[in-house]
């Protein structure tokens, strides 16, 4: 058998890597964690955290150490001329205990994930870089140099993660081709505005000549700022304070001023993606994997969203509890996330960024803002074609298999059944929920002789209105929220995806049985063995 040093070296300790190494962990994977950089970064980049990123804190259980430093976004505001108007974030049908925008700092953020990481047994390497690396099909042998002076190391491993940025050592290294076009070249900074603008809003200005854009910070009076012209010199503290309350001023009919920039920097807008994310052993995620426009704030939240959909995948055939095919759903499911990613962030840039001052141009820039607000959430992305989804009753109610469990309201998460099944959903697993009025009901119409069967790593939650015993591993829907929000009645059951996707759902122990043997036996399948608790590898 051949011998390693560790299950998976990652590359890149940003809010991605340590995204994915937290979630390994928790799978008892071991890992190394590498960064080139000396240490963590001292100034922000992302800002805006998206509906469908704060439901994976949530299930990560770190939510509650980053809500306290963030501030909410509850809409678009448009300046144009003397016209305002304000786009209040309404996701519809697209439930949600989180409808807004979270703007938190990205050094916040990556501090209380290498808490998280630290605490499962995850540090972070500074001053540790990749300089090559070589795979067969049992390992990859990677070479890594220490910038203290230490000299280079072989690290033997059996997966390569890279979560290393838009400069991506490891992308180049596999040669992976970011397909795409340089777009515009942009000026961000972060300085203090004396303003009266509603600070729980985005803001999109025209000055003439270009446009502008205004995020809030969670601190009084500080925003990010973004001029699409990129006129301007960064290292110009004073030169830029002026520019920008020269431009705000004239956007906004009244003296504004802009204080000199605690952060400033230039860049050009890349518009790319890898046309695959993984090679043989080897992966990448993030920005590493595409790289986009920040006007919409997809970047963070994508990435994390990949690492989240990967990192139980590599888990579980680490563990030998699936084949390796397991691991092509990551391009399945994520490379069509990156390519329309694309389309969705050009289309900002290309359509909300142009002030053409007709009125039936700003209604229709009124539903662009609004289907914006729906792109950006998150709350869209499903996985109904993967290998991973047994298609159901179209014609059913409630959360469909591809889609997220959790589409719920803040109330109905907060009723006594939501609240205890988002604990135990918490857990690095597959969850089988199996719903019962009556937690004495037997039968093969309640899935209890398959669900009685399943591996350990496969957690069976029955889902009951009557009070459970005190040793059972079950969920009290007291007033039956869980069962009218997932439309769930006594018999039904849905097995539930690691990441919170339903892959599965119906009645009856006969269903279940065709569910599972659909996953395992059909030659497309990406879970061969993994579901009847056979090792494959």
């Amino acid at each position: 058998m051949t011998n390693y040093d560790v299950d998976v070296l990652m590359v890149g300790a940003g809010p991605v890597g340590l995204t994915a190494a937290l979630q390994l962990a928790r799978w008892d994977v071991s890992v190394r964690l590498i960064d080139v950089a000396a240490g963590p970064a001292a100034t922000s980049r992302a800002l805006g955290t998206h509906a469908r990123s704060l439901e994976i804190y949530d299930q990560l259980g770190i939510l509650g150490d980053i809500a306290p430093h963030g501030t909410r976004v509850n809409a678009f505001i448009r300046h144009q001329g003397e016209r305002t108007a304000r786009v209040d974030f309404e996701y519809g049908e697209l439930l949600t205990r989180f409808p807004y925008m979270f703007n938190i700092d990205q050094v916040i953020t990556e501090r209380v994930l290498r808490g998280h990481a630290a605490a499962a047994g995850v540090k972070p390497e500074w001053n540790v870089g990749l300089e090559s690396f070589q795979q067969d099909g049992e390992v990859v042998t990677a070479t890594v140099r220490r910038g203290d002076g230490e000299g280079h190391e072989t690290v033997r491993a059996r997966y390569l993660w890279g979560c290393d940025g838009g400069h991506s050592t490891v992308r180049k290294i596999l040669q992976l081709p970011l397909a795409g076009e340089a777009a515009h070249t942009w000026l961000i900074a972060d300085a203090v505005v004396h303003t009266d603008l509603d600070r729980d809003g985005v803001h999109w200005l025209f000055p003439g000549g270009g446009a502008l854009m205004m995020f809030p910070f969670p601190e009084p009076g500080k925003w990010r700022l973004l001029d699409t012209t990129g006129e301007g010199e960064p290292e110009q503290a004073g030169q830029i304070a002026r520019q920008f309350s020269t431009k705000l001023s004239r956007a906004l009919g009244r003296d504004t001023t802009a204080d000199n920039p605690t952060w400033a920097s230039k860049f050009t807008i890349q518009q790319r993606a890898v046309p695959v994310m993984h090679v043989g052993r080897c992966f990448v995620s993030g920005d590493a994997a595409h790289v986009h426009s920040p006007a919409s704030g997809q970047g963070l939240n994508t990435g994390i969203q990949d690492a989240c959909n990967l990192a139980w995948k590599l888990a579980m055939v680490i563990h030998g509890q699936a084949d390796a095919t397991l691991l092509d759903t990551y391009d399945a499911e994520r490379v069509p996330i990156g390519q329309a990613l694309l389309a969705s962030t050009g289309e900002v840039m290309d359509t909300a960024m142009v002030d053409t001052g007709s009125q039936d141009t700003h209604d229709a820039d009124h539903g662009f803002m609004r289907q914006l607000i729906r792109n950006m959430s998150g709350l869209t992305i499903g996985y109904p074609d993967s290998p991973l989804t047994v298609p159901g009753d179209e014609a059913a109610e409630g959360p469909r298999p591809g889609q997220r469990l959790t589409q719920i309201s803040a109330a109905d998460a907060q009723s006594p059944g939501w609240t205890a099944l988002r604990a135990l959903l918490r857990a690095p697993a597959w969850h089988l929920l199996v719903f019962a009025a009556d937690r004495h009901a037997t039968g093969q119409d309640q899935a209890g002789s398959t669900a009685a069967t399943l591996p350990a790593w496969l957690e069976r939650l029955t889902v009951s209105q009557s009070r459970p015993d005190t040793d059972e591993h079950g969920v009290w829907d007291v007033d039956g929220r869980v069962h009218d929000t997932l439309a769930a009645t006594d018999g039904d059951w849905i097995l539930v995806r690691p990441d919170g996707y339903i892959s599965a759902r119906g009645a009856g122990d006969t269903r279940l049985r065709a569910a599972l043997d659909r996953l395992t036996i059909q030659p497309e399948a990406m879970l061969s063995g993994a579901l009847t608790g056979r090792s494959t590898s």
